[in-house]
C-alpha cells in the first residue's frame, strides 16, 4: 500500500460530516415541531380569549328578565370580534360563536341555574350562568410534515356568571327574626313580612332573633360608627353579596346619639363629625322640646298625662293589646310600635321581640290627620305600613304632622334644631337604613370582635328615636319604664337594593360579570 493510501485512510478531517448529515433530519424536525407548537399555542390563546370575552358578554345579559338567554347568545356572537391570526384552515379570520337562544344546557351555548352546573336552566329566570364554546379552528403545520403531523385542531370554552356587590352598607346588623331554635345554617333565609315591627335589643353575647349589634367600619371604635351613622353621606363601602362581617363591641352611647340625629334629636355635646348631619324632613316622633328650645333636653310628649282612660289623653300609650277606641284621640302621637310591643316593657307579641305588623293606624291618623279618610286615600289604605305613611306625609308636605312642643303649646312643621332636612325621596332617606342580617344562633356566642356570615341585606325603617320612655298607668302616673335609651325600634321594609316599600334604597347593587372557569 502506498504512503498516499495509508494517509487517506488515517485522515480524520471530515469525520463529523456523516454525523451532521444523519442528524440534520432530527434537527429540522425538532425545530419544525417547536415552531408549529408555538403557532398552535398562539391559536389556542386566541380562541380562549374569544371564549372568555364571549362568556362575559353573555353573562352581562343574565338579568332574569324575559329574553335574557336570547340576548346573552346574541351578545356572545355580536359583541365579540376576535380574530385568529394563526389559523389557516380557509375559514377566514373571525372566531365563530353559534346563535343558540334556547335556555338549556345543550349545544355550544349552555345555561345553568347553579354555579356547579348541577342544575340546568330551563327559562330566562333560572339562567344564572353561561358556558360558551367557540368553533374549532385548524392550523396546517408548516414544517412538521416530516414527522407525519400535518395539522393541529384547537377549540376553547369559558364559563361565567354575574357576581353582585352591595354598596353603601351601613355598619349595623340584626339577628335574623326567622331563625329557628337549634339552627346551624349561617345562611338560613330571611322571610319576615314587610311592615313587621321589631323591638331591637342589644342582647349581650348570646344574641337571638331581634337582637342587634354594630359592625367594624373605617377603623374601629364608637367614634367611627357614630360618624358613619350621623352624617348625610351614604357610606361607600362595597361588599360581596354573600360576605362575612366583623362585629364591633364596646360602649356605643355616641352611636345611639348619632342615630337620633336623623330625628332632629341632638344630645348634649353631640357634635356632628365631618358633617353635615341633617335629619329627615319628616321627623314626626313621640318626643318634644320643652319651651321649643334646642338647648333643653328632649322629653316625652305630655309626660304628666295621668292615663288613657279619658277622651283626651296627652300622649299615646295603649293600656291593652288593642287599638284605642275611636272616641280616644291622643293629643300628640308619633308613629307607634306594634300594639303588642307598646303595652309593656317586654311586649306581648307571640314572637317576643318580633311583632305582627298591627299598629294603631286609626289613632295615629286621628291625632295627626284629623278628618282624613286614610283607609281610602291613595298611597295609604287600611293596611298601610308606618314607612309608607312616612313617605306619604313627606310627599304631601301640607299634611306633614306637626312636632308639638307641649310645654309652650307651640307647633313646628319638620325639624327645628337642624336645618335643612333631607326629603325621603332624595338620594338619601335618613330614616331608612340598610342592615346586614345574620343568623346569630348559628354564629354562637358573639364575644368581642367576631367574623360572621351574612344571610341577607335588608332595609329597615327607624320608627322612633332611642329614648328612655315610661308608661302611664291608671292611679300611678307615668313612671313605669317601657324602653331603654339603647333600644332601637324598627319596621322591616324588605330586601336591600330593590326599593321595596317605596322610597330610595340606601344601598345599591352592582352586578359584574365574572369568569368562573
Amino acid at each position: 500500500m502506498s504512503i498516499r493510501s495509508r494517509g487517506l485512510i488515517a485522515a480524520t478531517g471530515g469525520a463529523v460530516a456523516p454525523t451532521v448529515a444523519l442528524s440534520l433530519f432530527g434537527l429540522i424536525a425538532a425545530g419544525g415541531i417547536a415552531f408549529d407548537y408555538a403557532r398552535l399555542a398562539a391559536m389556542d390563546t386566541e380562541l380562549q380569549s374569544a371564549a372568555d370575552q364571549a362568556a362575559l358578554a353573555a353573562a352581562s345579559q343574565l338579568d332574569g328578565k324575559p329574553g335574557a338567554c336570547a340576548r346573552a347568545a346574541k351578545a356572545a356572537r355580536d359583541l365579540v370580534a376576535n380574530d385568529t391570526r394563526f389559523a389557516n384552515d380557509g375559514e377566514g379570520l373571525a372566531v365563530t360563536i353559534p346563535d343558540e337562544p334556547d335556555c338549556d344546557a345543550a349545544g355550544d351555548v349552555r345555561f345553568y341555574e347553579t354555579k356547579d352546573k348541577s342544575t340546568a336552566a330551563v327559562d330566562d329566570a333560572t339562567a344564572k350562568f353561561v358556558e360558551i364554546q367557540v368553533g374549532t379552528r385548524r392550523a396546517n403545520y408548516a414544517f412538521t410534515p416530516i414527522v407525519a403531523a400535518f395539522h393541529g385542531d384547537s377549540s376553547a370554552k369559558a364559563y361565567a356568571g354575574v357576581d353582585g356587590a352591595l354598596c353603601a352598607v351601613v355598619p349595623f346588623f340584626i339577628c335574623n327574626p326567622d331563625e329557628p331554635l337549634g339552627n346551624t345554617n349561617p345562611l338560613y333565609p330571611v322571610s319576615i313580612a314587610p311592615g313587621t315591627g321589631i323591638q331591637m335589643l342589644e342582647g349581650g353575647q348570646q344574641k337571638g332573633p331581634g337582637n342587634f349589634g354594630f359592625l367594624v367600619f373605617a377603623g374601629r371604635g364608637a367614634n367611627n360608627l357614630a360618624e358613619a351613622l350621623s352624617k348625610d353621606a351614604v357610606l361607600d363601602d362595597c361588599a360581596s353579596v354573600s360576605p362575612s362581617v366583623d362585629t364591633e363591641p364596646g360602649q356605643m352611647t355616641s352611636v345611639f346619639d348619632a342615630l337620633n340625629r336623623r330625628f332632629d334629636v341632638i344630645a348634649n355635646g353631640n357634635t356632628c363629625p365631618q358633617g353635615p348631619c341633617s335629619p329627615s324632613t319628616n321627623v314626626v316622633k313621640d318626643l318634644v322640646l320643652p319651651n321649643n328650645s334646642c338647648s333643653k333636653k328632649w322629653q316625652e310628649n305630655d309626660a304628666t298625662a295621668a292615663n288613657l282612660l279619658t277622651n283626651s289623653p296627652g300622649r299615646y300609650r295603649p293600656s291593652s293589646n288593642a287599638p284605642l277606641a275611636v272616641t280616644v284621640t291622643p293629643t300628640a302621637m308619633g308613629l307607634p310600635r306594634d300594639i303588642c310591643h307598646a303595652v309593656s316593657n317586654g311586649g306581648s307579641c307571640t314572637k317576643g321581640q318580633i311583632g305582627d305588623g298591627v299598629w294603631d293606624r286609626g289613632a295615629y291618623f286621628r291625632s295627626n290627620h284629623p278628618g282624613l279618610d286614610w283607609s281610602n286615600t291613595s298611597g295609604l289604605g287600611s293596611s298601610v305600613t308606618r314607612y309608607q305613611t312616612y313617605l306619604w306625609e313627606a310627599e304631601n308636605a301640607s299634611n306633614m304632622p306637626l312636632s308639638k312642643a307641649m310645654t309652650a303649646g307651640t307647633f313646628n312643621s319638620g325639624p327645628i334644631c337642624s336645618a335643612p332636612g333631607i326629603a325621603p325621596n332624595s338620594d338619601t332617606d335618613r330614616r331608612r337604613l340598610t342592615s346586614a342580617v345574620v343568623n346569630c344562633r348559628a354564629a354562637g356566642k358573639i364575644n368581642g370582635r367576631k367574623t360572621i356570615s351574612v344571610a341577607a341585606f335588608s332595609d329597615i325603617f327607624l320608627v322612633e328615636p332611642s329614648f328612655s320612655r315610661t308608661k302611664c298607668n291608671s292611679g300611678s302616673g307615668c313612671n313605669t319604664a317601657i324602653t331603654g335609651n339603647q333600644d332601637i325600634y324598627v319596621e322591616f321594609i324588605g330586601a336591600s337594593g330593590t326599593g321595596q316599600g317605596g322610597g330610595t334604597p340606601q344601598i345599591t347593587r352592582r352586578e359584574t360579570p365574572r369568569l368562573i372557569e
